[in-house]
């Protein structure tokens, strides 16, 4: 179940090697349909689709979480 105001996306199994399949990201912004991440490989920030396909996971889509 995705939560309706996140502030941690867990990326599924499948998404790719920038990202840790499992791990809990803290949501840095929102903005509509998009939220914001930072990467495993340092301080790059990467904007996510909340909702549907995104390209960081894919084609699969990220499960968002209050806790």
């Amino acid at each position: 179940m995705n939560a309706k105001n996140p502030k941690f996306a867990i990326a599924p199994k499948g998404c790719c090697n920038y990202l840790t399949a499992g791990k809990k990201y803290k949501i840095l912004k929102i903005d509509d349909d998009i939220f914001s991440i930072e990467l495993d490989i340092g301080n790059q920030l990467a904007w996510c689709i909340r909702n549907g396909y995104c390209a960081h996971l894919n084609g699969k889509n990220w499960i968002l979480r209050n806790k």
